[in-house]
């Protein structure tokens, strides 16, 4: 035998009697789980924990009983078949436990009843869900069904064959403004139709019609309707109909609109068809109108042009020549003139009042009627004017000065459209005129650049050959003023010495400049051939500073170089023309007593990146111009000098350019007195360019004198030395 599940909650405070009931229900075959509660509270945290098939308990307990049980249940909600097993109660009790709820009743000791008893209240509990999902399914969908029906859109009305109202959903209710008690038992037919007599009803007729046939209008509702019907029997013997009642008036206000707007696009497409036209615009202008009279039904009209400071005829349709020759110009004292004049549109359905003398005369023989005057407006600007009339009285509607304003908008843009064609007609002409011209301006730039290239040749050529042909003698004066004045031992007074250092001076200044000017008609004629090897650039500056000592002592500025072992991938002849442009440059700006520091180190793309904006300053592509390098070597020039604006930082680097009048050039009382060529820092900029590097210059600390920063690409050639080897120092 197949053993059967039972889920049992046990209401019993003696262990004895709940293992003999266990064991008469292993008997009957049930695999069962239970739990055992004597308390109302245990029992109620049983109920919500988890779900029995079946409760069985004992009448009477110490602590609880049967019918506090049973009322713990009935409140919890639960549909649980509950069997007292007990020993002997009065039957009042026991009648008062059946009414309370309980199902069955068994005695202790008398067990022979349990199994059939349990196997019934199991059928009859599963009987009771069945049923109550049935009736909640059947609830649900009514609701549903009614949910729908009073959601439809369209008005739906159930009637008995004798037409009077049996239901209906809450559209009817919202059309007619009532309550639902109001609407049923009444007749259909009156409730649309009234009290008049309907020989035509739909309802009378809709059974032989098909649905959306007909569109009908009711006395009692505004609008149009749709009305289909449909045969409803919801028993053999008793048959009624299904009304569905449709507004349709949006759709045939739609329908309305569209026939007016097929006739106003009909209109617009002619009038935009004949702005494509080639012909002039007097033959466009009667076209236009004799469009407006053919699918407007227009009368007269006319148009009106401004020409200086007058409205004048320009084309006209269907006007009598009376009427015509005394409307040729609009008089602008009139008050409708004036109002479309300024981009009104003006309509009357008469003319007294409107019009005077003439006009009024020949406006009245020709059978005008009603009138309307619109602005040809460009923009803001009015143009001119459209006027058109009928013979009848009528009012224009808003929609029709609709209309017409905008086939006005399109006949202005054609005039105007004709008058732009003529200026690009001559704008056009000038134009190749232009052309002709620059033609000719172009080809004489090109004699001219030719005729520049061979004169910054034959420049290049002199000023290479004057530079060498002049540091020949200035060398012979150089070396005979150094010794004259160092080793002749001539017995001097201070004038006299002072005055051959003065000329020893000047005579160096030239020599600087000679060397500036052959070093640039050097590189503009050849560019910068660099040859790169690994140079040391700390030594470089070292041996630089050496042929300075003279004017170093003299003005007392200290030189402080770094030391640095690393090696950079450079040009070493290049390199020292750079560095000792920057050494002069700094002795030239720093005062007597002053500073120069030289620093050497590694610097990474990250860190120049840190200083994008101020290298923006000097390189507009950066930080593209130094893309693919992974290192670079700066070198930095720092001096306590008299600094550099911001506003020329950039500008020291062009050619002949010097930073301010001559007092940023007179630092020094012993030497280094000139304003110089301009060329120096040209040359250090072209030489760094060419490595691939940059250069720029910023104020130094506490914003006192300038800093030259140098940058070189870094590659394999740079050798770091080994830790432990000759560190840093300082001279």
């Amino acid at each position: 035998m197949s053993q059967k599940n039972l889920r049992m909650l046990l209401v019993e405070d003696s262990e004895d009697d709940a293992l003999l009931l266990l064991r008469e229900l292993c008997r009957g075959g049930y695999n069962v789980e239970y739990e055992r509660v004597d308390t109302g509270p245990a029992m109620k945290d049983a109920l919500v924990r988890r779900e029995w098939d079946i409760v069985i308990s004992d009448y009477r307990m110490p602590t609880f009983s049967a019918p506090a049980a049973l009322n713990l249940l009935k409140r919890s909600g639960l549909d649980l078949p509950v069997i007292i097993v007990s020993g002997k109660i009065g039957e009042d009790m026991l009648v008062e436990a059946m009414r309370s709820g309980a199902h069955d009743y068994l005695i202790k000791g008398n067990l022979s009843r349990l199994i059939p008893a349990i196997e019934r209240e199991l059928r009859e509990a599963a009987e009771r869900r069945t049923r109550r999902r049935a009736e909640q399914s059947i609830r649900q969908g009514k609701m549903e069904w009614e949910a729908a029906f009073d959601a439809v859109s369209d008005i739906v009305v159930l009637t008995d064959p004798q037409g009077t109202i049996i239901r209906c959903n809450n559209k009817l209710i919202q059309y007619f403004h009532t309550t639902y008690n109001e609407v049923l038992g009444r007749k259909l037919i009156e409730l649309f139709y009234g009290e008049s007599e309907a020989p035509d009803c739909i309802f009378r007729l809709c059974a032989d019609l098909k649905p959306d046939e007909e569109d009908v209008r009711f006395p009692q509702l505004p609008g149009w309707f749709n009305v289909s019907c449909y045969p409803m029997h919801p028993t053999e013997s008793k048959h009624g109909y299904v009304y569905v009642i449709k507004d349709v008036t949006g759709r045939k206000r739609l329908e309305e609109e569209k026939r007016l707007t097929d006739r106003e696009l009909l209109t617009l497409y002619a009038v935009a068809f004949r702005l494509n036209s080639r012909r002039g615009s007097k033959r466009i202008m009667v076209d236009l109108l004799s469009q407006l009279h053919h699918m407007l039904q227009i009368d007269f009209s006319c148009i009106h042009l401004m020409d200086k400071d007058s409205l004048a005829l320009s084309a006209s349709l269907g006007l009598t020549r009376e009427f015509t020759a005394a409307f040729r110009t609009l008089a602008k004292e009139w008050a409708w003139v004036r109002e479309v004049l300024d981009g009104r549109s003006v309509k009357s359905d008469e003319i007294e009042g409107h019009f005077a003398g003439e006009v009024a005369e020949a406006a009245e023989t020709m059978g005008m009627g009603a009138w309307c005057a619109l602005p040809l407006k460009i923009g803001s600007s009015v143009i001119g004017t459209l006027f058109i009339s009928h013979r009848s009285t009528r009012n224009y509607t808003d929609r029709e000065l609709f209309l017409l304003n905008s086939i006005a908008n399109q006949m202005a843009v054609l005039i105007e459209n004709h008058t732009l064609y003529d200026r690009m007609k001559e704008q056009n002409e000038e134009l190749l005129r232009s052309r002709r011209a620059l033609r000719e301006n172009l080809e004489e730039v090109k004699r001219a650049n030719i005729e520049l290239g061979r004169l910054n040749d034959v420049k290049n050529n002199f000023i290479g050959m004057a530079s060498h042909e002049l540091k020949t003698p200035l060398t012979s004066v150089i070396g005979g003023l150094q010794f004259l004045i160092n080793y002749s031992g001539l017995e001097m007074t201070p004038e006299q010495k002072e005055m051959l250092l003065s000329v020893y001076e000047g005579v160096s200044q030239l020599r600087g400049i000679v060397d500036d000017l052959l070093s640039i008609s050097r590189i503009e004629a050849t560019g910068f051939a660099i040859q790169k090897r690994p140079v040391r650039l700390a030594a470089l500056c070292r041996e630089v500073r050496q042929t300075l000592v003279l004017p170093l002592s003299e003005r007392e500025i200290e030189v402080t170089i770094e030391d640095d072992p690393c090696s950079v991938p450079a040009d070493e002849g290049f390199c020292r023309l750079v560095i000792r442009n920057l050494l002069e440059n700094a002795i030239k700006f720093t005062p007597d007593g002053g500073r120069i520091t030289i620093t050497g180190r590694l610097a990474a793309p990250d860190e120049l990146a840190a200083q994008a904006d101020e290298l923006r300053f000097f390189y507009r592509d950066f930080p593209e111009n130094i893309t693919g390098v992974d290192a670079f070597y700066r070198l930095d020039v720092a001096d306590t000098g008299v600094g550099i604006p911001r506003e020329e930082r950039a500008r020291i680097f062009d050619k002949f350019y010097g930073v301010g009048d001559i007092a940023y050039h007179s630092s020094g009382k012993t030497g280094f007195m000139s304003k110089g060529s301009g060329l120096g820092l040209s040359i250090v900029k072209g030489i760094i360019d060419a490595h691939g590097g940059m250069v720029w210059v910023f104020p130094g600390e506490e914003g006192v004198g300038s800093v030259f920063s140098l940058l070189f690409p870094l590659d394999n050639a740079c050798v770091m030395p080994r830790r432990g080897a000759t560190g840093p120092g300082k001279e």
